[in-house]
């Protein structure tokens, strides 16, 4: 340890009085005038170093949360989404689907069993965007997200993270949609980097939308002829932008893949199947788009990411039966508000600070990521108004199941959440239906006869629910008010509605 100059003139100033305390006594002996000045000036160094150690431990403590800041900062965070992904057709809950790598994803971290998100596209990416309820947000596949939202990716802009987006958008901006222009590009709110699609499908190979016939593939804003499959050619990206990164600076990395969205077609890795082969080719699907998981977590270990990066997967809502999917035992399917519709396999993986290998039955949902990634890196959201979803972080990594308020899913078909009830109310005025889901996941039991004060209280709840948009600061939106007349929340669709 080394001594101040101050220290030093204090260890001299004892050494000096210990010579004259032996001066003039017998050997063994101290010499009594001195001895009462050694006593005092003892005291008065005592008191100088016990200072002098109460300033360094104040000192150590005035840094602490600097240092914990700083460990923080250092906290990369990947949001991997899938597209259309059943909740039958993950590894860990049917052994026929073969997914090695979101598998060992879960096993190394915590598998979310009762995650939520909403019945279609647009609307479970605003809800994990916005921590928002969607049927406040209004958010429709064709609508684009309001502007006045601040959104995840910009919290983590401003908190000083390389941000980077690869994949899906579909919240705003091309042409087609209420909220068009570049402004509502994901470059323009809060990605450094934006490489994908602004709509809901596009052919894996041309990149063309199926529905205009239009090319969707860009580099912020910029449309780019590109050859090559997409689930590889984002992964390809994603790879790139780690590999390369600012090494000094945490990063956020959104990876949408539009994987398993129809059209499906057979992958580079299955060239061989029929598209007639609908399951099939959706498992073909499935084992590339894992396999590409795969390459990015192999580029976190190359890179020594492993245990500085949370990884969180999931799906954006249920399987779609007509394509190929499954739902596991779940009742529907996507575009319902029932849960073969809304319950999508998801993960989360932290090394070190989430428990290893365990299922948690903690209900959670799209509108909870947002606060959650937000606490688990320390940062704040720097929206003004209380948010819908919950920071779970605290219960995801000690492993407990926390109470939450109750929570809504879906657009004009919505269910309410208060587990373990469930009601579902669909938008066409037809009679509510009740499910106790942790007692009948499949939703086999209408409840709603034998508890109607349950049925009474969450339909009281739900208007509270929808009112106000939440979250949103006082811009000016130059985009479209109205809002044209959408099937997104019927619990049954046609092909056109389900397969924007």
């Amino acid at each position: 340890m080394k001594f101040s100059s101050k220290d030093k003139k204090i260890r001299k100033r004892e050494k000096k009085l210990s010579t004259l305390t032996r001066g003039g006594a017998k050997r063994g002996e101290t010499n009594p005038a001195c001895a009462l000045l050694l006593q005092r000036v003892s005291a008065k160094i005592n008191f100088d170093m016990q200072q002098l150690i109460l300033f360094n431990v104040g000192l150590v403590l005035a840094c602490m949360p600097q240092l914990h800041a700083a460990d923080l900062s250092r906290l990369n965070v990947v949001i991997i989404v899938t597209d259309d992904h059943g909740f039958g057709d993950i590894g860990w809950n049917n052994p026929e689907v073969k997914s090695p790598h979101l598998d060992a994803l879960a096993r190394d971290g915590v598998r979310l069993d009762r995650y939520y998100a909403n019945p279609i596209c647009s609307v479970t990416r605003a809800a994990l965007m916005t921590g928002i309820a969607s049927a406040k947000t209004g958010v429709g596949n064709s609508t684009g997200l309001d502007l006045k939202y601040r959104i995840l990716p910009q919290a983590f802009h401003d908190a000083g993270y390389q941000t980077w987006m690869c994949g899906k958008w579909h919240l705003g901006g091309p042409a087609d949609s209420q909220r068009s222009g570049v402004e509502y590009y994901p470059h323009s709110r809060g990605f450094e980097q934006f490489y994908g699609h602004l709509g809901g499908a596009i052919d894996y190979f041309t990149h063309i939308r199926k529905d205009t016939g239009e090319l969707d593939w860009q580099r912020n804003g910029r449309n780019v002829e590109e050859v090559g499959f997409s689930t590889d050619l984002l992964v390809e990206d994603a790879v790139r932008h780690i590999r390369e990164r600012d090494s000094q600076r945490p990063f956020l990395l959104y990876l949408a893949f539009n994987a398993v969205h129809g059209p499906l077609q057979p992958p580079p890795s299955a060239p061989e199947l029929s598209k007639r082969d609908r399951r099939a080719v959706l498992l073909a699907n499935l084992a590339h788009m894992d396999a590409a998981v795969g390459r990015l977590m192999s580029c976190l270990d190359d890179e020594g990411l492993h245990n500085d990066t949370l990884v969180l997967f999931c799906g954006d809502n249920g399987g779609q039966l007509n394509q190929g999917a499954n739902n596991g035992p779940l009742r529907g399917e996507k575009g319902a508000t029932f849960e073969g519709g809304i319950r999508v396999p998801a993960a989360i993986r932290l090394p070190g600070v989430l428990p290893k290998g365990v299922t948690t039955q903690q209900f959670l949902c799209a509108m909870d990521v947002f606060p959650t990634l937000c606490a688990a890196a320390g940062i704040p959201t720097g929206v003004d108004e209380p948010l819908d979803g919950v920071d779970l972080w605290e219960a995801l990594s000690q492993n407990e199941e926390q109470e939450r308020p109750s929570f809504l899913m879906g657009n004009k078909d919505v269910a309410c959440f208060a587990p373990p009830w469930k009601l579902i109310v669909p938008g066409r005025g037809e009679t509510p239906l009740l499910f106790n889901i942790v007692d009948d996941p499949k939703e086999q039991r209408d409840e709603a006869a034998a508890h109607p004060e349950i049925v009474a209280a969450l339909t009281k709840e739900i208007p509270e629910m929808k009112r106000g948009g939440g979250g949103g600061k006082n811009r000016r939106d130059p985009g479209s008010k109205g809002r044209q007349k959408q099937g997104e929340g019927k619990q049954r669709k046609n092909q056109r509605e389900v397969l924007p």
